[in-house]
Order: structure tokens, then C-alpha cells, then sequence
């Protein structure tokens, strides 16, 4: 991968709305030429942009569920993939080559929400789809793409781990959702398609930014057409070293190729995922430092749905 476009990516995951002229300083390239790289990325869909929000302020539970294909034909693949994208409450889909088949992200309320959604799912496709997982989530690090930059951002968003309530107005969870659903949108758009002053949209944003229920903005990747590796390790400690969890925490968020650490409730405690533009060897790093019980890794092959929450339109009267 070229230097530039590295770049590129790097400052544009940290801040996927950051203006072209910003984008330009920061790469050291044209406007035009930021402007161009940028666009170019998005015609080939090789990047998509995400408002990174913190859906437990919300009230929202997430739940990560790894799946098997029983059928593994292409068509059945396709048909499950399509109806999960339909699936208002399931916030993420990751096709796997290796471990799972699927691991998918839900957003509900509560776990009787879930149970009930998912229980729907394996009906619809019992003869075609199985579950080899439930894991509720417990809290979530998602740090940058450091092994994209010369430079170390040791930023670590923190999403799932605070359960204090924000009450949103009916104007904040317009223009929230609207940000969610398209994250590129601009704010004089938003502020047409909702008849919102464009002030007040502005103004909105920010404080959405300020309450801390918009944490971010970011990209996720086509991965394998941009020649970047991808895994989910699922980790489970052995029950005398549980305390080294802290410790392992420390060591993902200064491991430049680990971007999300997350605790989960289950057979397993930990989620990372780690990214590379090379071959991926870090299983072997954890295991040697850390008395690891068992593991699971899941090489992934595409991602094809990455957002924060499902349409709030569904939850609050918009």
C-alpha cells in the first residue's frame, strides 16, 4: 500500500468527517488531491464511513453471535447475509474464512429483545444456520489504526462501560439517527431532509459530542482488497490469573496492530481484533506473556454492515 494512502486512511479513521483542507495538511497532499484519493476510495466502496455512538446512554445492550453455515452454497450464504442487513437490530455483520462463518453484533434494549430476534433467526434458517456463540458485550475499547501511521495515537474510546442515561430530545435523536444512518451526510443536508435550522443542527452536534453519545466518526475497510489482514481472537483466561485481564488490557492498547479490546460474558472473556498489512502472528505474543485457557480465532473475509445503533426511529417517536 502506497504511503499516501495510508495516511489517508489513518486520519480519515480517526475523523471520517474531517474536511478535505484538513485532510490535505495532515498528508502533507493538495486538497485536490486528498479530495480526489478520498472519493476514489468511496467510488470503489473500499471504505465506509461509521458515527461511533455510545448506544448504552441510550439504554442498548449489544451481543456478539458467531454462526455457521449448515449450507454453505453460495446462494444460501448470500440469503442469510441479505436478510441479517435487513435486520434493523443486528448492528454488525463480519463474514469469516476461518473460525466462524458469521460474527454478528446485535443492538436491543435487553436480552429478552435479543432472545427473541434471535430465536426468530434460527427459526427462519434452522436448516441452514447454527449458532456456536452468545456473548454479551460488558464494555468496549476501540483504539486507532496505528499500524497504518509512523506515529502512535494511543486514543481509547471507551463505549458500553458507562450505564448513566442521557435524555435526549426529540430533535437530538433526529439528527442522531440521521448521523448514524448516513455519517457522511452534510450538516446542510441533514438540516433540509429533517426541516431543522441549520444552526440549530450545529448546534445539536456538538452538544451530542459534548454529552459524549457521539464519540467519533470512522471507517471500516474492505479489507482484502486493501491487502490488510484481519482477526478476532476470543481469549479466555485461566481462572487463577484472572486479574491479568487489566494487564492484557494495557498490552492491547499499546500493541499497534490491536484496534478494539472488549469484555464479554461466556465461555470467553475477551474479544480483540487486530489488523496488519502483513501476516498476522499475534496469537503467538499473547500466549507466551499470558496464561491463556483456550482461544478462537476467526480470520475475517469481509465486513458487511458496521454501525452503532439500529434506527432509532423503531425505539422513540421521531
Amino acid at each position: 500500500m502506497k504511503e499516501k494512502i495510508k495516511k489517508l486512511l489513518f486520519e480519515s479513521s480517526r475523523n471520517s468527517r474531517i474536511t478535505t483542507k484538513e485532510l490535505g495538511k495532515k498528508t502533507r497532499v493538495s486538497q485536490q488531491s486528498a479530495s480526489y484519493l478520498k472519493n476514489q476510495l468511496k467510488k470503489k466502496k473500499l471504505i465506509h464511513s461509521s458515527t461511533i455512538v455510545d448506544g448504552v446512554k441510550l439504554g442498548f445492550i449489544n451481543i456478539l453471535v458467531g454462526f455457521n453455515f449448515i449450507q454453505t452454497d453460495s446462494i444460501t450464504k448470500k440469503e442469510i447475509i441479505e436478510e441479517f442487513k435487513k435486520t434493523d437490530e443486528i448492528i454488525g455483520i463480519e463474514e469469516g474464512k476461518e473460525g466462524v462463518d458469521l460474527l454478528i453484533e446485535y443492538s436491543t434494549l435487553n436480552l429478552s429483545a435479543f432472545n427473541k430476534i434471535h430465536s426468530e433467526i434460527i427459526s427462519k434458517f434452522n436448516k441452514k444456520l447454527k449458532t456456536t456463540f452468545v456473548l454479551p458485550v460488558i464494555v468496549n475499547h476501540e483504539y486507532q489504526k496505528n499500524y497504518l501511521s509512523r506515529k502512535f495515537d494511543n486514543t481509547d474510546l471507551i463505549l458500553s462501560g458507562d450505564r448513566i442515561l442521557r435524555e435526549l430530545t426529540k430533535k437530538e435523536l433526529k439528527i442522531l439517527n440521521e448521523l448514524v444512518k448516513f455519517p457522511d451526510k452534510k450538516l446542510i443536508e441533514i438540516s433540509d431532509s429533517l426541516n431543522i435550522q441549520i444552526k440549530s443542527v450545529m448546534r445539536i452536534k456538538r452538544l451530542l459530542e459534548k454529552k459524549f453519545v457521539i464519540k467519533g466518526y470512522s471507517l471500516f475497510f474492505d479489507n482484502l482488497k486493501l491487502g490488510i489482514k484481519r482477526q478476532a481472537i476470543l481469549l479466555r483466561f485461566t481462572s487463577q490469573e484472572m486479574k491479568q485481564i487489566d494487564k492484557f488490557y494495557l498490552f492491547t492498547k499499546n500493541n499497534k496492530n490491536i484496534i478494539q479490546f472488549t469484555k464479554i460474558i461466556g465461555e470467553f472473556q475477551v474479544l480483540i481484533i487486530a489488523e496488519s498489512l502483513k501476516d498476522l502472528g499475534i496469537i503467538k505474543d499473547i500466549r507466551a506473556n499470558f496464561p491463556i485457557e483456550k482461544y478462537l480465532i476467526i480470520k475475517s473475509e469481509k465486513i458487511h454492515k458496521k454501525q452503532y445503533l439500529p434506527n432509532l426511529e423503531n425505539y422513540f417517536k421521531l
